[in-house]
């Protein structure tokens, strides 16, 4: 595990396994910090885990930023082999995704262990 990386309305801590990285955020993920949060995406996709899971368990704010840099890393990820989940069901996240309906296409997860088990039902 590395050390948690802070901004300034934020921490991303990124966790890599022999099965996935998880990229978790806490606090305020708002314009101030999404730019970071684009490169971390981007550095794990390029790196080829085995899977790749956003943990917004712990987001208290979420601009409108983050959903667009999510859909890209989807795709990003998709496009490079690598599965995508985003886990963390809470209400700054949840709540623009289901006003844009955007379920299909970003489906959030209850916990990183449901989306790896999701990732990995995919998969097979």
């Amino acid at each position: 595990m590395l050390a948690p990386e802070t901004c300034p309305s934020a921490i991303f801590d990124v966790t890599t396994t022999a099965h996935a990285s998880v990229v978790t955020a806490t606090g305020e993920v708002d314009l101030a910090v999404t730019a970071h949060l684009e490169t971390l995406l981007r550095q794990e996709i390029r790196l080829a885990p085995p899977a790749l899971v956003f943990d917004a368990s712990a987001v208290t704010f979420c601009s409108a930023r983050v959903l667009t840099i999510l859909i890209d890393t989807a795709v990003e990820a998709a496009a490079s082999g690598v599965p995508f989940a985003v886990a963390g069901r809470c209400r700054a996240l949840l709540r623009p995704i289901t006003v844009l309906r955007l379920e299909h296409l970003l489906p959030v997860h209850w916990s990183t262990g449901e989306a790896l088990a999701w990732l990995s039902l995919t998969r097979a």
